[in-house]
């Protein structure tokens, strides 16, 4: 027992003696070796840098992982040490080292753990091509001081970040290290490295590109590296991106002085289409390819190999394959059943975007029996080149979503199309466009087609073209375009040289589109308003090669066209029959030089325009038109005026933020002449009219014919843009009228005035109207404003009742038939009622002065000043005769009396009145004459 409690001591002694060597050491190791370490340290950097180590600081532990050492570095950095603000190129927050004591007298030795966490590494290119990133001189192969083997069984890494930016290459590559478990193996000159790696890719940039955005990934990493001839090599690597396995071979090897690196890697695996095709194609397909609809991988196989540095590129070379199914194309309703996709992608001879060439060896597309094949080559990334053979069959629906074409969908027919092309891809980032000669040869061919376009164009029908792709001239040959609109047949036949050129080539300002058109239509029609554009509700609309050939045919420098048209419908009760006209563009500038056409109410029409077409519409447009008739229906001419307004009022520009919507800078001048002319109850001949149509306005600059025994001339303007009613304003003249033929047509309008059997005589006059027109184009009698200065010669009155019923007191046979001296008379009518001032009315019956207001078919109040003493006791026949001839003059005799005349409900009353109060019942109709020419504002000068 006692022998046993002497171990037990023994033991514990020693056990002491352990505890305080556990306890002192690393506190000796921290006192006597630091230093030394960091010295060590310090000095083999230097041996293989030039750039700055920060300071750090070490410390050892002996009871964390005992029986082994433990040595941790703390903020190791490295830096730049060349520009004026020193970069970190390195850093590592903490590096922990476990290592066997044992084996520091050893040959084999093994570090038991390797712990670096919060790793930066950093790499900058500018545009120069100069690096900054770290520079390591390794050992040289005759170097044999250090022949000893180092086992690494664990390795382990957290939280690593990798930036390398090339300003000279215009890429960028980011990575993040979660956790990498690594086991390595330096057994002289070559240092192995296996294990697995989680991390995230943050971005991978070129140009135009950003990829794999915050993409995870995995890696199973078997690596070698052998410091003797600079080489790595990757054997049995794999990684996980996107879900879908890559795996990695081949190796890099440094070559000597600044020449960079010689490498030799291949990937080969699987990722999802779009983003795998995203990367291989210019900007103007990405939209196409890398939409996350294109479900499926692409099989790839990768190799890089040649020389690379900062300002160099190794060649690549991409193979893939693709196979997938219900593709949705983007921006369209269109799905694809299937798609099959086999190519190359290749950076050529100078390793650059300019010797790039993607091949498609296999492009196919397939839905029930819709079908399209493209095979060919995409060279050059900076001026693209496209170098392709397209062949198809689709129905015209398929085809339009496919083309994004504008208008509404074409929902019947079918077109196949078989093209050799070879011509400049354009799109925006284009800075050199490539001036390669544009070819396309071969022809598309549609049959049965039918278009159904926003009213009022309508439904097209029948719709059947050939159209041929000529290399000579870069020619579009229009052939035996046929088809319906609504019903009715339209031909086009043509030719377009230089379309391709103007669309595909980056100068086209040495490409004029020069067009030829021969067209017949049966009938279009412009008889119902244009209905608003409905409001957009989708994303915009994406641009698309079809816009740019729209916009060459309109655009183009040269165009020609013979166009006939066997009747157009307008909105007015007259159409326009056996239309031709011939249009010549060149530049902006658009001239009709001849324009024919019949009307269908019997008239003839020449003329001729012009007008600039540019992106922002029709600008500035203008005609002259010259119409005939043998008889002209006036009230079908007006709404004929009023239908060519409507028809440039429909028109709309496209959208643009410098010009307004509508079209407000049109002009029309039009000239009529017919030799009869009806205007409901007004009749006619030698009629002519100048009109300048603009601004919603009807400008009449000259009416004149003969009318009523005499001849009639006028000029204004009339508003056409109201739905409304037609406003008119004119001012008239009336030379030798005959007051019979007058009265005559207003007892056809019924207008309540003397019969025409009661009135004879002439009139001069001149007359300033306002009214309104309504929808049938004929004045609204309610809303006549008229002024009204005439001089009357040779009236005479005959059997008027009125006239009469008043003098009665006279013999029949002196007031039957009265004479009237010529006289001057002024009216003003406003809502039927005529103010009628200051009118002498002697007759052979007696000296008469008359005032007054006459409400049609209803009141009339006069104020009369007469002499009954002539009335009573004058020489009628005298007087006739002195009426009668001219030069006469004769003054009135005799007191002068005052009456008053009123008229209610169809009868007349009179009875005298006072002079006092005739005078201030004539005065008060004065002011009343001259308020309402001032509320009227009434143009009294035009009369003088």
């Amino acid at each position: 027992m006692a022998r046993f409690s002497h171990w037990i001591k023994i033991g514990a002694a020693m056990a002491g003696v352990l505890l305080l060597v556990g306890l002192l050491l690393p506190l000796l190791l921290t006192t006597v070796y630091k230093e030394k370490v960091i010295l060590a340290v310090r000095d083999e950097f230097a041996t293989h840098s030039e750039q700055r180590l920060a300071d750090f600081s070490v410390d050892f532990s002996l009871l964390s992982h005992f029986p082994n050492l433990a040595i941790q570095l703390h903020d190791l950095s490295i830096h730049d040490n060349k520009g004026e603000k020193p970069l970190e190129i390195v850093g590592i927050d903490q590096a922990n080292l476990v290592l066997s004591i044992g084996d520091l007298f050893r040959e084999s030795r093994t570090v038991r753990e390797v712990v670096l966490r919060g790793i930066r590494y950093n790499q900058w290119v500018d545009s120069t091509g100069q690096k900054t990133g770290f520079a390591w001189k390794t050992e040289r192969p005759s170097d044999t001081t250090h022949t000893h083997s180092v086992e690494i069984p664990e390795i382990r890494i957290e939280d690593a970040t990798v930036t390398v930016v090339n300003g000279y290459k215009h890429n960028a590559f980011s990575m993040t290290i979660q956790q990498a478990d690594l086991r390595g193996q330096l057994n002289h000159p070559t240092l192995q490295l296996e294990g697995k790696l989680d991390g995230r890719i943050e971005y991978i940039k070129n140009r135009t590109l950003t990829m794999f955005r915050s993409q995870p990934f995995t890696a199973d990493i078997h690596y070698a590296y052998n410091p003797s001839n600079k080489t790595g090599t990757f054997t049995r690597s794999q990684l996980r991106v996107n879900g879908a396995p890559i795996r990695l071979m081949g190796s890099h090897m440094k070559l000597p002085g600044n020449e960079g690196t010689y490498v030799d890697l291949g990937l080969m695996g699987t990722q999802p289409a779009y983003k795998f095709l995203a990367a291989l194609l210019p900007d103007s397909l990405k939209r196409y390819a890398g939409d996350t609809a294109l479900k499926g991988n692409v099989a790839f196989r990768f190799r890089m190999k040649g020389r690379s540095n900062p300002t160099v590129r190794p060649h690549n070379d991409i193979r893939f394959h693709l196979q997938a199914k219900n593709y949705h194309w983007p921006k369209t309703p269109v799905v694809f059943q299937t798609v099959q996709l086999r190519g190359n992608w290749n950076n050529g001879a100078g390793n650059s975007r300019e010797t790039t060439k993607l091949t498609l060896e296999q492009f196919q597309v397939q839905t029930g029996k819709d079908t399209l094949e493209v095979r060919g080559n995409l060279i050059n990334l900076v001026s693209p080149v496209v170098d392709a053979k397209i062949n198809g069959n689709l129905s015209l629906l398929q085809l339009a979503q496919f083309m994004n074409w504008p208008g509404d969908s074409l929902y019947s027919g079918t077109a196949s199309v078989d093209l050799a092309v070879r011509s400049p891809l354009l799109y925006s980032n284009v800075a050199r466009p490539s001036d390669v000669e544009p070819f396309w040869s071969g022809m598309l061919v549609i049959r049965n087609g039918c278009l159904h376009f926003p009213k009022p164009s309508g439904r097209c029908t029948a719709l059947n073209a050939d159209i041929h792709f000529l290399p000579e001239n870069n020619m579009l040959r229009i052939q035996e375009v046929v088809g319906k609109l609504e019903g009715r047949s339209f031909k086009i036949n043509g030719e377009i040289t230089n379309l391709l050129r103007y669309v595909l080539s980056g100068n086209r300002a040495t490409h004029p589109v020069r067009t030829k058109l021969a067209a017949h239509w049966q009938e279009l029609d412009f008889s119902k308003p244009m209905p608003p554009a409905p409001r957009k509700t989708g994303p915009e609309k994406v641009p698309t090669s079809t816009d740019s050939l729209l916009a060459g045919l309109l655009f183009g420098t040269e165009y020609s066209a013979s166009i006939q048209i066997d009747r157009i419908r307008l909105p007015s009760r007259e159409d326009l029959s056996d239309m031709s006209f011939v249009v010549h563009k060149k530049g902006e500038q658009v001239q009709v030089p001849q324009l024919l056409c019949r009307t269908t109410l019997g008239g003839k029409i020449a003329g001729l325009g012009h007008f600039q077409l540019n992106e922002d519409g029709i600008q500035e447009p203008y005609a002259a038109l010259s119409l005939s008739y043998e008889r002209l229906d006036l009230q079908k001419m007006v709404a004929l005026l009023a239908g060519l307004n409507s028809m440039q009022a429909a028109y709309k520009r496209p959208a643009s933020h410098s010009k307004k919507a509508a079209i407000s800078d049109y002009r029309f001048d039009v000239e009529v002449k017919a030799q009869k002319l009806d205007y409901q109850t007004l009749k006619g001949d030698d009629f002519g009219l100048k009109t300048i149509i603009k601004d919603e306005t009807a400008q009449l600059e000259r009416l004149t014919m003969n009318v009523f025994g005499g001849r009639l001339g006028s000029h204004g303007l009339m508003r056409l843009g109201r739905p409304e009613g037609f406003p008119v304003t004119l001012n008239v003249t009336l030379q030798k009228i005959d007051l019979y033929q007058l009265f005559r047509a207003a007892e056809e309008m019924k207008i309540d005035v003397l019969k025409s059997d009661n009135i004879r005589g002439n009139v001069d006059c001149a007359m300033t109207l306002r009214t309104e027109l309504n929808n049938d184009f004929l004045p609204d009698i309610n809303k006549i404003t008229a002024y009204t200065k005439a001089s009357i010669r040779q009236m005479e009155l005959i059997e008027v009742q009125p006239i009469q019923q008043a003098l009665r007191f006279l013999p029949k046979a002196k007031t039957s038939h009265i004479y009237f001296e010529d006289l001057d008379a002024r009216f003003l009518l406003h809502q039927n009622r005529i103010l009628m001032p200051d009118m002498n009315l002697t007759s052979n019956l007696s000296y008469l002065h008359l005032n007054g207001d006459y409400t049609l078919n209803k009141k009339a109040a006069f104020l009369v000043e007469i002499s009954l003493t002539d009335l009573l006791f004058g020489n009628n026949k005298r007087r006739i005769r002195q009426i009668q001839e001219p030069d006469s003059t004769r003054t009135s005799r005799g007191l002068k009396n005052h009456l008053l005349l009123q008229r209610d409900l169809g009868k007349y009353r009179m009875k005298l009145f006072g002079r006092r109060d005739f005078e201030a019942q004539k005065q008060t109709l004065q002011s009343e004459w001259h308020a309402e020419l001032n509320r009227h504002r009434i143009d009294t000068t035009f009369a003088q």
